[in-house]
Parts: structure tokens; C-alpha cells; sequence
């Protein structure tokens, strides 16, 4: 008698795994380890990644056609595989870095590295993603109070649940409005890197 090995099924891919790398890719192209050292510095406690995952994601992301790599070789180093953002890519991560997270679970583990992303860009853009998820978050909210409204008189527990969550989006919509004076009031340039933001050096024209 055979016994049938089980199959195994592909590790589900993070829903924001990609538009991390995305991000991180469309600043500047970079190898592997590169892109694993810059997500455990900068982005500790918000997302990690084991160094075995990162490069089968890598390779998944190259296959949909959302990044291009290429063998390059710097000085006395063996070769290594550099990844640039392609066209494509570039457009999946605007369209994410854009939208709101919709639900509550999604906003605390995908809004902070958008507001990571917007915080590099500079203000307007932090300000452009809390106003986009300030609006989903009264939406919710709205949302929310009025099945509280309809619940059953007798329907204690339902009407806990509701209140709960009411409170989760009205703490959120508090932080948010921080997040706001704290890094987009023209006054507040001293407080903005709430994140390590090791920016890009410009390079200097002549």
C-alpha cells in the first residue's frame, strides 16, 4: 500500500509584503540582504521578514512582473542580484500607498508602513494619506453607531461588541489627528521623523 506524501501549499504572501518592498525598491535598487538590513532598521516592530522568505518573495514579485533583477558586481565582491522597480510595480505601489485600509485590523498592521513611506516623501503626502483614511475611518465609524442603534434592546452582548468597536475607531481617528499636527503643521518640521528616515542624498547640481 502507497502513502500519499501530503501537499504542500505555497506560504500565503502578506498582503502588504509586496508594496513594502515595492516602496523600498522605487527609492533605489537593491540586492537582497540590502532590502532585508533596511526592513529590520527602519521598520522593526511594525514588519519582519526571514532572509528566506524575502528572496522567494523577491522571486514571486519578479515573475509577476513587478520588478527586474540583474546580476551586478561592485569592486572585488562576488555578484549579487539587483532588483529595480518596474513600471508596473511603481503603479502598485502608488495605488496601495493611496487607498485606506478598510478594515481595523488592516490599519494596524498595513497603515504604519504607508505613513513610514509618506513620512519620507515629506507632508503633503502625510497629510494626503490621513485625510484618505480619516474619511474610511468616519465611514466605519458611521457604520458602526448605526448597528449599535438597530441592535436589540435585549441585546447586551451585540451591543458591547458594537461599543467596543466604535471606541477602537474613535481612538484611531484621536491618533490620527496626532499624526496630523505632529508631522504636517508647517510648525512641527522638528518633530516629522517619528520613524528613522534615512533619506536618499540628493546629488548636487552645479
Amino acid at each position: 500500500m502507497s502513502i500519499r506524501t501530503p501537499m504542500r501549499c505555497p506560504p500565503k504572501r502578506s498582503p502588504f509584503a509586496e508594496p513594502v518592498v515595492l516602496g523600498l525598491l522605487a527609492e533605489a535598487p537593491a540586492h537582497g540582504y540590502a532590502l532585508f538590513a533596511r526592513i529590520r532598521d527602519d521598520l522593526t516592530g511594525v514588519w519582519q521578514v526571514g532572509m528566506n522568505r524575502l528572496y522567494a518573495l523577491l522571486d514571486a514579485m519578479e515573475r509577476d512582473g513587478l520588478i527586474n533583477g540583474r546580476a551586478e558586481q561592485a569592486g572585488n565582491r562576488p555578484e549579487r542580484r539587483v532588483f529595480r522597480i518596474t513600471a508596473k510595480g511603481r503603479r502598485r505601489f502608488e495605488a496601495w500607498l493611496h487607498a485606506p485600509s478598510r478594515s481595523m485590523q488592516d490599519m494596524r498592521v498595513e497603515f504604519p508602513p504607508k505613513l513610514y513611506f509618506a513620512l519620507r516623501r515629506g507632508p503633503q503626502d502625510v497629510a494626503a494619506l490621513v485625510q484618505v483614511q480619516r474619511i474610511a475611518c468616519r465611514d466605519e465609524l458611521e457604520r458602526l453607531i448605526a448597528r449599535l442603534r438597530n441592535a436589540p434592546p435585549d441585546g447586551g452582548y451585540h451591543a458591547l461588541v458594537y461599543d467596543f468597536r466604535i471606541r477602537q475607531v474613535r481612538a484611531i481617528l484621536d491618533w490620527l489627528d496626532a499624526c496630523e499636527a505632529r508631522c504636517v503643521a508647517p510648525t512641527a518640521s522638528h518633530l516629522t521623523p517619528l520613524v528613522k528616515l534615512n533619506r536618499p542624498s540628493k546629488e548636487k547640481t552645479t
